[in-house]
């Protein structure tokens, strides 16, 4: 099955389930659930919080990538000119039915082929849809259309998490089988190479796996840890252009599996 066949099948159903329950009280899901205790999605007031440290005007020009059906469009689109892109065609329609007043701003395309000329965007927000992207090109494309001075927000999946992290070696396995597109980022690679292109403002990680959706965080990369959120300022107008920083197994579910 290729991923846009993936994205408009069930997903958006699926997707609207675990987001409501990500904004319910307590940290159990029940939708998302490989095993008993299993942690759920970050809820909007998680995501409001990071969002609320950067700084927005009216003006500028926002792409929520990987937009989903608008989660997030209710807190930028009167703060931002708010753009929003997905690669699956039921989750626009659902944008769309949702927020018939922008329906122009929602378009089909997929992360790593954007729609948009150079420079077009003050501010990108990838939040929880790096790790379904052909990574390397995907940053080269957020690159591409963010101006100078323009800010990228992104999250994602490190590959060297706690190999006592059962509920990531859980998730990975799982994803695997579904066929859910699923990449892990060597991070410290991928920031050695960004510093070429933009400057780093914000850095987060949680350690292990629900530590995200509970708030739990480090400002300094230590040697492991499961997600990791990034905020960078473009300062070069070059093309960029990165070697591989992402693989579809984790070194931490390798070195489980020799």
């Amino acid at each position: 099955m290729d991923r846009k066949e993936y994205w408009n099948k069930e997903y958006t159903r699926y997707w609207k389930e675990v987001t409501k329950e990500a904004n319910s009280d307590g940290t159990i899901s029940k939708i998302v659930k490989t095993t008993s205790g299993d942690y759920k999605t970050p809820g909007e007031k998680i995501m409001i919080d990071f969002f609320q440290s950067l700084e927005y005007e009216k003006s500028e020009k926002l792409l929520d990538y990987g937009c989903g059906f608008g989660r997030f469009y209710p807190f930028f689109h009167n703060i931002t000119d708010y753009y929003g892109i997905d690669i699956s065609q039921a989750m626009i329609d659902e944008c769309v039915a949702r927020y018939p007043q922008s329906a122009e701003k929602f378009l089909v395309a997929e992360g790593e082929k954007l729609p948009f000329k150079d420079n077009y965007f003050n501010k990108v927000i990838c939040y929880g849809v790096f790790d379904a992207c052909y990574q390397e090109s995907a940053i080269t494309e957020m690159l591409r259309v963010s101006a100078i001075g323009g800010t990228i927000f992104i999250t994602g999946k490190n590959t060297n998490y706690y190999d006592d992290d059962e509920q990531a070696l859980i998730a990975e396995e799982a994803a695997r089988k579904k066929g859910h597109p699923n990449y892990f980022t060597d991070v410290e690679k991928l920031i050695f190479q960004l510093r070429q292109y933009a400057d780093l403002k914000q850095e987060r990680y949680f350690a292990y796996r629900g530590d995200f959706a509970s708030g739990k965080f480090v400002s300094s990369m230590p040697d492991k840890f499961y997600e990791w959120a990034l905020v960078i300022e473009k300062r070069n107008p070059e093309k960029a252009a990165f070697t591989t920083f992402s693989d579809i197994f984790s070194n931490t579910w390798k070195a489980k599996n020799r």
